[in-house]
């Protein structure tokens, strides 16, 4: 899942050296992976390829791509990700984000950058709604070993239950440095921006939020108040998906980014 077949491009951005795929065709859709890293062999991202430009980055800290010391938070990898679209000179944009980097999106599109003109928003994390700071928002997933963090993601696969012994060191890498940097931007404060509170209404273009029905990481009351919080958005449920749509249910995914980017797949 990690390594895909196709190769990736490099880029600089921010004095960084980037890895990024650029599939397809069409109208682009700029794509943030979520804290798995990023793989255009995902179902999600092959459906999109048949009618739109696909352009997927592995964010500072994945897959391959360089980190460095003032990469700290999602507000900092959002940078990187308005880098790419001015380093490309992508316009008219559906920047569409799964988990991490739904977040990422909402973070990139505070920057109310002129090249976005829409967002999808596939179980978003970023923002805490509970006032009382000893209720949790979010269950700890970091009190669990990664090889339970599928119960978490997935509405079908209680267990990562692949061999890392066994595994290629490539894949193992990439895993691996995925996993760090998740922890380093997600753990403190704890899947979520304070600041983020003060800027979500810059985020004004038309955004869709999915909700799996089955997302044991984020209820439906967190789904609801974070469309809530943003001035144009609305919200899908995808039935029988987990907090990782893209993964349990690809093709409802790929189904509402194009009715809502107003791209219709090919028969």
């Amino acid at each position: 899942m990690y390594y895909p077949a196709a190769l990736p491009k490099q880029i600089t951005l921010s004095g960084l050296n980037i890895e990024y795929f650029d599939e397809g065709t069409g109208p682009v859709i700029l794509y943030l992976h979520s804290n798995e890293g990023p793989n255009p062999d995902l179902a999600l991202i092959q459906a999109l390829t048949k009618t739109n430009r696909v352009v997927m980055p592995a964010m500072p800290g994945f897959g391959t791509s360089e980190t460095a010391s003032f990469i700290k938070t999602v507000d900092d990898l959002s940078y990187v990700a308005l880098d790419l679209l001015e380093a490309l000179d992508l316009n008219d944009v559906t920047v569409v984000g799964s988990s991490l980097g739904a977040w990422m999106a909402v973070e990139l599109a505070t920057k109310a950058s002129p090249r976005i003109a829409r967002l999808v928003l596939d179980n978003p994390l970023g923002l805490r709604f509970k006032t009382d700071p000893t209720e949790k928002q979010f269950p700890d997933i970091y009190q669990d070993l990664p090889a339970q963090w599928a119960g978490y993601f997935s509405a079908s696969q209680p267990m990562d239950d692949r061999d890392w012994p066994s595994v290629e060191r490539d894949i193992a890498l990439r895993a691996a440095r995925g996993r760090e940097m998740f922890v380093k931007v997600g753990w403190s404060p704890y899947l979520n921006n304070p600041k983020l509170h003060g800027r979500v209404h810059r985020v004004t273009v038309p955004t869709l939020v999915l909700w799996g029905d089955q997302d044991k990481l984020a209820n439906r009351e967190y789904a609801d108040a974070y469309v809530a919080a943003l001035p144009n958005a609305e919200l899908k449920v995808i039935a029988g998906a987990g907090h990782f749509a893209f993964l349990d249910k690809p093709e409802a995914v790929a189904s509402a980014v194009l009715d809502f980017a107003g791209t219709k797949q090919n028969a």
